[in-house]
């Protein structure tokens, strides 16, 4: 398991935008949708940054994504407890797969499956 990307809520994805472009040299990556969430990718070195259009969200979250090989491996290794926190499995146009674990309501774990190219 390997760190896939950091997600975080703004409240501004245009001035988030150029925030982490012109600060960070970020390279936007792509845009997309989830429900009525905009979704903002970009690269900085190592790691992928998620941000998330939360403009009319009282409360701000973030979250952790880890890359796996298998999102089935993940869901036979959680916990009975855990099982009632899980959101997902979500299929994105991009091919990816991922869960979530909702650990309280400002942080979440997030596990991502790419398909094989």
């Amino acid at each position: 398991m390997k760190l896939h990307h950091l997600g975080i809520d703004v409240v501004d994805l245009d001035k988030s935008t150029e925030y982490v472009q012109s600060t960070y040299q970020a390279r936007f990556l792509f845009e997309t949708t989830f429900g009525e969430e905009t979704i903002r990718f970009f690269q900085l070195k190592e790691f992928m940054l998620e941000l998330i259009d939360h403009s009319v969200k009282e409360r701000l979250s973030c979250h952790i994504a880890w890359e796996v090989d298998s999102i089935d491996h993940i869901f036979n290794h959680i916990s009975s407890k855990d099982e009632k926190k899980i959101k997902g499995p979500y299929q994105f146009e991009n091919g990816w797969t991922s869960i979530f674990l909702e650990l309280n309501e400002e942080l979440y774990v997030e596990w991502v499956e790419e398909p094989l190219i």
